[in-house]
């Protein structure tokens, strides 16, 4: 009889484990899923915080009068540095994010880094300068993505 029991009481007690295993999981997936929707949130953010910068009054003068073929003044050099400094930054923010599995590989958009990055277009932000002054201090599986996918590419 006491056998019995002691059977038992592990049957309940193993779907006792077996049920915190699946409530784990389950609580695993629902955070994953809300880690990666406050990700794609974060990446919207960024992305409206970089349009506000380069929408403010004194970015788009300078990007007219650039594609005016006028020359900047220093002020306007100055804001397009920050803007260029602020874009980069955002690139290697999405690439950590996709590395780590919040964001998926079609996020990025590489299409568009790589007309940033080789200035085509009529953007004064001089990215291939900031480039060359940053990249020893960013993500070093960042620094390898856009060297191989963005620098080493060559548009047409």
């Amino acid at each position: 009889m006491e056998f019995e029991v002691d059977q038992a009481l592990n049957i309940i007690a193993n779907i006792g484990v077996l049920a915190g295993i699946i409530f784990v999981a389950v609580e695993l997936r629902q955070n994953n899923r809300l880690l990666e929707a406050q990700a794609r949130y974060s990446l919207r953010q960024y992305r409206s915080d970089i349009a506000d910068t380069i929408m403010t009054p004194h970015v788009l003068e300078a990007t007219h009068r650039y594609a005016d073929g006028e020359s900047l003044t220093p002020m306007e050099q100055s804001a397009a540095l920050m803007t260029a400094l602020k874009v980069i930054e955002l690139w290697e923010w999405q690439h950590c994010e996709y590395e780590a599995g919040m964001l998926k590989r079609e996020t990025l958009p590489v299409d568009s880094w790589r007309l940033w990055y080789h200035g085509k277009g009529q953007s004064p932000v001089p990215i291939q300068e900031i480039w060359a002054l940053r990249k020893e201090v960013m993500n070093p599986k960042f620094v390898q993505f856009f060297e191989e996918n963005i620098v080493k590419h060559q548009l047409s």
